[in-house]
Formats: C-alpha cells, structure tokens, sequence
C-alpha cells in the first residue's frame, strides 16, 4: 500500500461528500473508488478476505442486496428493481479501496475535512437566506432553507444532521468558542431548512453527545443549552416567517382531528395507509424494491390526497414501512440481521469518540420516529453508505477496543 494510494482513496470518499448537491456527480467518485477496489482485490484477495471490516461489510451488504433480490421476481417494477440490486454493487466493490487503503492515522484528517464541508455549507446557507441565492447562485426551495442543494431539494437539513456527530467529533479539541460558534452555525441552518425530520435527527445527536462525551457540569451545561435553544428558538419565531409556519403547522397535531395530524404530518397518512394496504396484500416479499410508486394506485383509497392531485406516493416516507412494503418479511428479516450483526461488531471495535459518530449518525437516520428519503433510491442510499462504510472503517481492525 503505497502513501499515494492512501490519499487518493481519501479524496475520493471525501469527493462523495461535496459532488452530492450535483445531482449524479457524487457517482463518479463512487466509480473510481470501485475501480481501485476491484484492483486491490485481485491482488490482495487473501488478506482482504480474512479482514474483520471485510467480513461486517459483506454481511451487511448480501443482506441489502438478497432483500432487494428477492423482492425482484414479481416486482410491480421489475426492471427497476432489478436495476437497484444491480447498482447496489458500487457500494460494495467501492468499500473495499476503502478498507484496504484507509490508514487509522488519516482518520483525524477525514473527520477535520467533513466537518469543514458542514461549516462551509451552512455558512452558504446563511448567505442563501439573507439575500436569496448562495455563492454559486442557487435558489431557495420555497419555503425552505436548501443551500448548496439548490431549488426544488430540500436535502440540506437532513445531510448536516447526519455530519452533525462527525463534526462534533471533529471540533472537540478546539477552543470552545469554535465549537459553540460552528455546532450553533450548523444548528440554525438546519432549523431553517424546515425539515423536521432533520430537527428530531439534531435533538438526538445532541442528546447523545451529552449523555455519551459531557462528564462534569452535566447539568449546567444542559441548563446552558435549554436557554441557548429557547432564545434561539424565540428569536427564529420572530425574524423567520418559514419557521413560523413549520412550528404553526408541527403544532397542529394536537389539534384533535386526523385533519389536523395529516396536515401537520405533510399528507403522510394517506401514504401510509396506501403502504399498510401494500404489506397486507404480499406480506411476503412486498411489491419490490422501489416499485412502490408504480404500485400505489392500485392500492389507494379514491379519496386519496396524492391520486386527486394527479400524483402517486413516490415512497413509504417511513424505513420500516418501505422495507416491509417493498421487500416483505423477508427483507425486514435480512435487514433486521445485517444492523445486529453491524451492532456486535462495533461493540467489539468501539472507539469512544469515531465510532461513537459513524454509530449516532447512523442511528439518527433510522429513529422510528421520522420520515426521511428512500433507502432504496440513490441519493439516501449514498448517505446512507457514506456513514456506514465510515463506521465500518474507522473500527478498528485487530479487534481490540480503542482507549
């Protein structure tokens, strides 16, 4: 393994990363990455082979991959499904340059680099929200804070909340003005996006980071965030009509009336009603992998929101829901394994802080408790293999727990 080879495998997972606001480029990296992997394969085969990572990754992959597979044979569309098992193999074949030319004393540099991608965009972000458009001319989603992700995307929110725990990590050993400064920074814009299921993945994180990393003056410093976060949080009320009208419509959940828990859950009602229907009639393997589009109206109900706006639910808007909609019990038994197996490796290869982050991230992405993007579509399922090939890595490898 030479030094070279090392950093360009580096660049190229952190490539990932900034390509994802424009739109396809993120697979190019993801290509390369590919590319280096099958060659380090060929001729490192046998230690590859007898590599812990390796082993988790492959186990956590066929079970990602059989779900979908199997869920392929009477898809409502199969050649879509076929296609997303397919594709799934770049994810696997990428990892390995991953595995093999990571070395443990770059992992600092990576965890820096992310958090520096995070501050940067939220800093265009904050830009984007005073005068309309970011550094490089993107608009704003309407009603939402997007950022680098452009119009029509309202994916900023829930990617900073998944980098959130890295870039904690990553300014723990800076003065603590930084940190304050830079966490506020990413905290605000992703309040701002107005995506909520981003606000509840930021709570978590910040609840684990104090339960897991904050050991003295644990009460005065969540007494200090409390009033931190309710000045803020009055403050936004007041300078910022689009998060007064996410808060007014979150808010109308309590309302009493399943008009009111619709509208507060964004119509999602009406699609999971649709998908419940869906995992009644094949219980088995589902309608397949990303075909829950194509199988939506065959199981919605005639006064159903989305058909009488000329539109389908394109997803399950619930990961539980889409596995079991799509790919049935059986891949909700395959995937269910794949996380145990994922968690009793990184018990057995913890690191308290980089572990710790790839784990929360991951977590945060998973909560029963809200409705993010498509694990079977490409954008979220590249974030989703971004932390978990993060996680996979940065344990470590002779299967001893870091101090």
């Amino acid at each position: 393994m030479t030094k070279s080879t090392s950093q360009i495998v580096l660049s190229l997972y952190i490539a990932v990363l900034v390509l994802l606001p424009f739109s396809r480029l993120s697979e190019l990296p993801i290509l390369l990455l590919m590319i280096i992997g099958v060659r380090g394969f060929i001729k490192h085969r046998k230690r590859l082979m007898n590599n812990q990572q390796f082993k988790i990754l492959s186990v956590v992959f066929f079970a990602y991959f059989f779900a979908i597979v199997l869920s392929a044979f009477d898809s409502y569309l199969a050649k879509k499904t076929w296609l997303v098992a397919l594709a799934s193999w770049r994810f696997y074949l990428a990892s390995f340059a991953l595995i093999l030319y990571i070395r443990q004393e770059q992992v600092v540099l990576m965890f820096k680099i992310v958090a520096w991608v995070a501050i940067i965009w939220s800093l265009d972000a904050l830009l984007q929200y005073f005068i309309g458009i970011d550094v490089i001319g993107r608009a704003s989603y309407e009603g939402r804070l997007n950022g680098v992700f452009g119009e029509y995307h309202v994916k900023l929110g829930p990617v900073l909340a998944l980098l959130l725990p890295l870039t904690m990590i990553a300014l723990i050993k800076f003065r603590s003005v930084v940190r304050w400064l830079s966490v506020l920074l990413i905290i605000v814009i992703i309040i701002l996006s107005g995506t909520r299921s981003a606000w509840l993945m930021m709570v978590f994180t910040l609840l684990a980071y104090w339960f897991h990393h904050v050991k003295q003056r644990r009460i005065q410093l969540l007494a200090k965030g409390l009033l931190i976060a309710t000045i803020m949080i009055g403050g936004l009320w007041v300078v910022s009509p689009e998060f007064q009208q996410r808060m007014e419509r979150t808010m109308s959940v309590f309302d009493g009336t399943q008009t009111g828990l619709d509208f507060a859950l964004a119509d999602r009602l009406s699609i999971w009603r649709t998908s419940w229907q869906m995992i009644q009639e094949h219980p088995i393997n589902g309608v397949g992998a990303h075909a829950f589009r194509k199988a939506y109206p065959d199981y919605a109900l005639e006064n159903d929101s989305w058909q009488q706006e000329g539109g389908v639910g394109m997803h399950a808007h619930h990961w539980i829901l889409e596995i079991l909609s799509d790919t049935g019990i059986i891949g909700l038994l395959l995937i269910g394994f794949a996380i145990f197996k994922l968690w009793l490796f990184v018990r057995d290869n913890y690191h308290v802080h980089y572990s710790w982050a790839f784990s929360v991230s991951l977590i945060a992405a998973f909560l029963p408790i809200t409705s993010t993007y498509s694990i079977f579509a490409s954008f979220w399922s590249i974030c989703i293999w971004f932390i978990g090939i993060g996680l996979i890595v940065v344990s470590k490898k002779d299967g001893k727990k870091n101090d």
